[in-house]
């Protein structure tokens, strides 16, 4: 896992290749493949330093092979349209020898004040009240050199069992799983690397629900993931607590679904996420 915040934000600073071209740095360790949720946040940095005047508003990508964490990874930018609101682009980002791993179509918006509405914020329990994932799972400390219970670049509090413990009750808990977390660091300002670093957290947790519903703990490395959906409704504050609530509709042929949506203090929607992991590997 990246170590801190800082290390985060500088993976989200792409070095200019060409006309629309991108290269995105790797972290400095030990991974078997690239984390997804880097190459989404790194996508749409690369597809929003060409519309540059405006916010993203969503972003649709497809997982297509693992990524070598050894290796750069280069973001070709298409201009698909440059509307009198909407600005679309096509992501491919590539590895050595053109090897695609994944192509993204992101979409930035001015701003409209017409309508706004929105269902309603769960009521769970204040983050304040619940007790840190390291300590939720200090049973687990010598599991994976003590992952589990490490320092994070970002604080996560589950109001569920986190998916290790889950997997271990008798009765498997529903598909739902409700989370704050916040980040601990210095903070991006500007609204696109603010929804990079959504796109890269919220990639993190997303298919914990179907890990409840198959029973599968999230070292098995038995689920990837397919494809990643963001709808960005509102500018993230990562001063304070975002609350993720998370829940699995369906699994069927050998793939899980699972969304999510973003909600900040306020009670305010500020991202709706969705993402479906094939099960098939063991």
């Amino acid at each position: 896992m990246t170590e801190t915040l800082t290390d985060i934000l500088e993976l989200l600073v792409l070095e200019p290749a060409g006309p629309d071209v991108f290269i995105g740095p790797q972290p400095d360790g030990r991974n078997r493949r690239v984390f997804g949720g880097q190459v989404a946040a790194q996508a749409l940095m690369a597809a929003g330093r060409t519309a540059p005047e405006r916010a993203p508003h969503s972003l649709h990508l497809y997982f297509l092979r693992p990524g070598d964490p050894r290796a750069p990874l280069r973001y070709t930018v298409t201009t698909l349209r440059d509307g009198g609101t909407f600005s679309a682009r096509a992501v491919m980002v590539t590895q050595g020898d053109d090897r695609v791993i994944l192509e993204a179509l992101a979409s930035f918006a001015e701003p409209v004040d017409v309508v706004d509405y929105q269902q309603p914020m769960p009521d769970v329990p204040a983050p304040e009240t619940l007790l840190p994932m390291e300590v939720q799972l200090a049973d687990y400390a010598d599991r994976h050199d003590g992952f589990w219970v490490q320092p994070r670049p970002v604080s996560m509090r589950y109001v569920d069992p986190p998916p290790l413990m889950a997997a271990d009750m008798a009765d498997p808990p529903a598909p739902v799983t409700r989370l704050w977390f916040r980040a601990d660091g210095d903070l991006p300002s500007d609204p696109l690397t603010a929804s990079a670093l959504l796109a890269y957290i919220s990639d993190w947790s997303i298919l914990d629900p179907v890990l409840y519903a198959t029973r599968r703990p999230p070292v098995s490395h038995s689920i990837a993931s397919l494809d990643h959906a963001m709808w960005f409704h509102r500018p993230p504050d990562f001063s304070d607590w975002l609350l993720y609530h998370q829940h699995s509709p369906s699994g069927v042929g050998a793939r899980g679904l699972s969304t999510g949506e973003i909600y900040n203090r306020a009670g305010q929607l500020v991202c709706t996420v969705v993402q479906e992991g094939y099960l098939g590997r063991s």
